[in-house]
């Protein structure tokens, strides 16, 4: 009998194992709404579903040995077995969200898994890991981005990525490029950090979706929508530099399907530092108002936002005394200033259709129109742009979910209208004025055939009514190779037009003339790379580890020699190579529940030809190493932060034809930064005290011959390091929720 029984029982079994049926269910988030167009799909099989528009889906000829994957763009993928005898219930969460949920409780930033290409997603809580006054500011804890120090007198920060001058990343609020143009040096100060709800850094070409201008990476800002804002958010700041800020969040409930959204910030500098005694304030007095409001629709089909952005910034450095109101060609004092205005009208609207989940449309515009007027010494700056941008999106899918694919068209008109002296006699003898007129059309193709696999692969044609057709391929690959291995690499071409002037304003704070020897041509670059992430468990606690290595090749480039001579800035069209490479390795670990580290070592090659010579551009540490710890206590009651940079020696232009007294070394030392910063969380926000640059490292005489700042041999533009010394700062956080 015995026999008999487990006979039956294993033919029963074997039967079970290879049947067919089907199956149904929903697929939520984790706030109980149904995700429309969440794909289900077999491993292993060609078969595969897509949720309809309350989260549905029904699937047929499923073995009870199948494997189900349900995924979602922006949530965490989930394997399950099918359920034959009930209805299945999933639940996905989002990204950041599910990063909460799992035992790495200090990470804050992590490589998005999902992602085609190499994407590191920075939260909110990272931001907060600093006192992140400015978009400028929000990377002292990220070892993807670098950040440097523009001269001795404007206080300018600007950002370095994969060994090359920020300028070459494409910067945008929510997919509508934002920093670029006249704004693209001094833009990352006009974004408050409070603002800021997440950070999005993607190396390597970035989608053509997103326009033709992205060489080396995208970095895409999140704010604050008026849907989840908090009911008031405020932020007060001050530091030993006599900065003060104060910001301020409001959502405006108005309706079940309307929302709006308030971010006001105002920020002032007023102390006159010269902690090195040659004259200058380290850094210039400045004031900033900054206002931003925006109104969102979400209807059962129809989505909809549309805001305003408008603020005015003031500066005035230099010497010791030089004012708000003191004009530059009258004062004795040798003087910095510039004053900002900007106005802003943005918007989306988009459409998703209940009988076709995967077939959507959306529409982005933004029209805007900025000024800058200003200068240094007797040098005299006015300048304007008017920009207006579209970009329409239409994606589907052909014929099942393995195969996506996104098109549209979009426009760029920009209208820039400049004027300058190039020399110091005070007399404006160079007028700078340009139109572009740039439409395009773009298709870009997923193919995504399982979890483990997504190729993507896009083109787009613009046509310049400067530079004529610009044609941008760009394709991106990822391969898992298990839950804890994934490769990725991507190629692809970019385009952009330099503004030579507001690019380096730094060299304004000089005795050096600007000479332009060539008509201004659009530069052009391929690249390429590739990287490798990794997950496992160490102890029981999560190690992640991501090695990446780029390699940028320039077609044609806009070169800033200052090796010529110590009197000129010789602007040129590329003649001869200019290639980067960059190669990071970053590790971060769990120690404990309540401590995390990690650490990164950076090696840039960054080559360029200026006077004949090919050889490493300035300013430019070819050695990097990064180290961040964290530490929360239960509850989050208590937290504590520290970051360390190390930043090797960088080349320095040459200064062999100065007089001896005004000659500088060849290359600058390696030096350390520290900063740190300690919270106390309460049930209605937070208080924070923090330092940066806790070593008080300073460039020693930053300044070449401060004393005769009209002089042949002034020079505030040779910066390789930090002015000011120690700054700490502290702050309160109030927040009421919904």
């Amino acid at each position: 009998m015995k026999t008999i029984y487990f006979l039956i029982t294993g033919i029963l079994i074997s039967l079970s194992a290879f049947s067919q049926g089907t199956i149904t269910g929903e697929v939520k988030n984790n706030a109980k709404e149904p995700l429309i167009g969440a794909t289900i799909q077999v491993i292993g099989k060609s078969t595969g579903a897509i949720t309809q528009i309350d989260g549905s889906f029904e699937l047929s000829q499923i073995e009870a040995n199948d494997r189900l994957i349900f995924s979602y763009i922006g949530y965490v993928s989930d394997t399950l077995p099918p359920n034959f005898s009930e209805k299945m219930l999933v639940t996905l969460f989002e990204t950041d969200e599910a990063l909460e949920t799992v035992t790495i409780r200090g990470r804050t930033e992590s490589v998005v898994d999902e992602a085609p290409f190499l994407n590191i997603l920075i939260t909110e809580a990272e931001l907060q890991k600093a006192a992140c006054c400015n978009l400028s500011e929000s990377f002292e804890t990220n070892a993807s981005v670098d950040v440097s120090y523009a001269d001795a007198v404007t206080g300018t920060k600007m950002i370095q990525m994969m060994g090359l001058d920020g300028r070459y990343v494409l910067i945008s609020r929510e997919g509508i490029p934002t920093i670029r143009g006249l704004n693209s040096r001094l833009g990352l100060t006009f974004v408050p950090g409070t603002w800021i709800q997440s950070i999005d850094v993607g190396k390597g070409a970035g989608s053509v979706i997103n326009g033709y201008e992205s060489m080396t990476g995208q970095i895409n800002v999140e704010l604050f929508k008026p849907e989840s804002m908090d009911k008031w958010y405020l932020n007060a700041y001050m530091n030993s530099f006599g900065r003060l800020e104060l910001n301020a969040n409001r959502q405006i409930p108005v309706s079940e399907k309307w929302s709006s959204g308030i971010m006001f910030h105002t920020s002032q500098q007023f102390l006159e530092m010269d902690t090195n005694g040659d004259g200058f304030m380290d850094m210039p007095k400045t004031r900033q108002i900054n206002f931003l409001n925006r109104w969102k629709y979400e209807g059962d089909q129809l989505m909809a936002q549309i805001g305003v952005n408008v603020f005015s910034s003031e500066s005035a450095g230099g010497q010791l005394g030089f004012g708000f109101n003191d004009d530059l060609n009258s004062s004795p004092m040798y003087g910095y200033e510039m004053d900002t205005r900007k106005a802003e009208l943005f918007g989306k609207i988009g459409m998703i259709y209940p009988s076709k989940p995967t077939q959507s449309w959306g529409f982005q515009y933004s029209m805007s129109y900025q000024d800058f007027s200003g200068g240094a010494g007797r040098r005299i700056y006015e300048g304007s742009e008017k920009t207006l941008y579209g970009n329409f999106i239409y994606q589907n899918v052909l014929g099942s979910s393995f195969h996506q694919y996104k098109t549209g068209v979009s426009f760029l008109y920009d209208d820039f209208d400049e004027s300058f002296n190039s020399n110091q006699t005070g007399s404006l003898d160079s007028t700078f004025r340009r139109r572009e007129v740039v439409p395009g059309a773009f298709l870009e193709y997923n193919y995504i055939p399982n979890e483990n696999f997504t190729l993507v692969a896009g083109g787009r044609t613009d046509l310049h009514n400067l530079f004529g057709t610009y044609f941008t391929p760009r394709i991106h690959a990822r391969w898992a190779f298990s839950p804890s291995l994934t490769l990725r690499g991507s190629v692809g071409k970019g385009y952009r037009t330099p503004n030579a002037l507001m690019e380096n304003s730094m060299i304004w704070v000089s005795a050096r003339d600007i000479l332009y020897q060539a008509e201004l041509q659009p530069e052009i670059s391929w690249n390429s790379g590739l990287s490798l992430a990794g997950s496992w468990l160490i102890g029981e606690k999560p190690l992640s580890v991501v090695a990446d290595y780029f390699y940028t090749q320039f077609e044609s480039q806009l070169v800033y020699d200052q090796d010529i001579s110590s009197d000129l800035l010789v602007i040129d069209n590329l003649e001869g190579e200019s290639f980067a490479k960059s190669f990071q390795l970053e590790a971060s670990y769990q120690i404990s529940e309540r401590l995390e580290a990690k650490a990164a070592y950076k090696n840039y090659q960054n080559l360029m030809t200026t006077n004949g010579i090919l050889q490493q551009v300035p300013y430019q540490s070819q050695d990097r190493f990064f180290f961040n710890m964290a530490y929360a206590t239960r509850f989050d009651k208590w937290k504590a932060d520290l970051t360390v940079n190390w930043n090797g020696a960088q080349r320095l232009p040459d200064t062999s034809d100065s007089p001896s007294e005004f000659r500088l070394a060849t290359a600058s030392p390696d030096f350390f930064l520290v900063n740190t910063q300690i919270s106390r969380g309460f049930r209605w926000g937070s208080i924070y005290l923090g330092g940066e640059n806790i070593l008080n490292f300073r460039q020693e005489n930053p300044i070449v011959d401060p004393s005769n700042p009209f002089g042949e041999n002034f020079d505030a533009s040779m910066t390789w390091g930090p002015i000011a010394g120690r700054m700490i700062y502290t702050g309160i956080r109030f927040k009421i929720k919904n």
